[in-house]
């Protein structure tokens, strides 16, 4: 049996690791199951634009796209290459992708990634440049510690090409709650980033709209919420918030959901601080049940669990939300409780289900 790999600190989504048939696989999520790591199985050895710099091998992408289509038909396609890395989840009750650790060979941390390249003077390439320039950015203006950055994508297992994104980790749930107000400081200190083109903005309203049903007015609103939405010059610019291994709300295997129904829930934001992440959470209070049947139901429910991240990161402690989701029942086995959830992101509500706030809501049914 090959030696288990040992980790630096818990693996948190948008890592990176390479299996022992030298795949290269994406982390998902900020929790596991002890023997093996959630996943998308990005790319594979084959002939196409992507070079290993640390090994000298050529890739191919396999997934075709980061939507729920796209995820399921990189788990169809793997489960046929690699039947051990189909993992059926009790927590969730859904099946993922999951490579057992004796099957990971290396694994990448995208903070140790951005040490080298910030420690780096003359051998880096145009992007490691950028990235380079961005982490001081941040660091000076908005006064994030290096070590709560991270660079993720293919420039963390080094295959970037010219035409690779720039995908930035920002770690810590304080850094990501006022991220959103205060980085438009970078634009007034460095021109060269940008705010993201009308042209992009209306294809990411577009697609917000078809994940959440929602119109083109009210999804195009939410998108000029995310003011760090940018370009770096000709690259695009992706932040991602994770909550550092000490803020992790509970381990894999501790809760069990149970799926029940679609509903609409009026309510407030009571904990926004995991609002940012993958998956997110919201805890909410005071709420009133809008679906059809509602005087039937008199439930705990206590928060909102998100897969999809184009619908959060929008609210803040006190805000009057209307939520659409998957109802859940929760079963916490560490506290030995029980209360109720709702969940996005998953195939039965999929293309009709958001947060929004309440005048938009009552917009959606004018």
């Amino acid at each position: 049996m090959a030696k288990r790999i040992d980790l630096k600190r818990p693996s948190l989504h948008l890592d990176y690791f390479r299996d022992n048939k030298e795949r290269i696989c994406q982390v998902l999520t900020w929790h596991h199951p002890s023997d093996r790591r959630l996943c998308i199985v990005k790319y594979d050895l084959g002939d196409s634009y992507w070079i290993s710099r640390e090994t000298g091998k050529r890739y191919k992408r396999i997934l075709k796209s980061y939507s729920l289509e796209g995820q399921d038909d990189n788990l169809q396609f793997v489960k046929e290459i690699e039947p051990s890395y189909l993992y059926h989840s009790v927590m969730y009750g859904v099946d993922f992708l999951a490579v057992p650790f004796e099957r990971i060979k290396h694994y990448y941390y995208p903070e140790i990634r951005l040490q080298e390249i910030i420690q780096e003077n003359t051998k880096l390439d145009k992007l490691e440049r950028k990235v380079k320039v961005l982490a001081e950015l941040l660091h000076e203006h908005l006064k994030i510690p290096f070590e709560n950055m991270g660079i993720t994508g293919s420039i963390l297992w080094k295959g970037q090409t010219e035409k690779s994104d720039i995908d930035f980790m920002i770690y810590g749930n304080s850094f990501a709650q006022d991220f959103n107000e205060q980085f438009p400081i970078i634009y007034d200190k460095y021109p060269e980033i940008k705010p993201m083109s009308s042209d992009k903005s209306k294809r990411y309203a577009e697609s917000i709209g078809r994940k959440a049903g929602l119109p083109i007015s009210i999804s195009t609103k939410y998108v000029a919420k995310k003011k760090w939405l940018s370009v770096y010059g000709n690259t695009d610019l992706s932040l991602i918030f994770s909550p550092t291994p000490e803020e992790i709300p509970f381990n894999y295997g501790e809760q069990e959901f149970t799926p029940i129904k679609s509903i609409d829930v009026e309510c407030v934001i009571s904990n926004s601080d995991l609002g940012y992440a993958y998956p997110s959470i919201y805890e909410i209070k005071d709420c009133n049940i809008l679906s059809e049947n509602s005087s039937t139901f008199n439930l705990p429910i206590v928060r909102i669990l998100s897969f999809e991240g184009a619908l959060t990161g929008f609210f803040k402690n006190g805000d009057s939300v209307i939520v659409r989701g998957l109802l859940e029942k929760v079963n916490d086995r560490k506290n030995n409780v029980k209360y109720y959830q709702i969940i996005l992101g998953t195939k039965e509500c999929g293309g009709n289900e958001f947060i929004l706030f309440k005048e938009d809501y009552q917009k959606l049914l004018s």
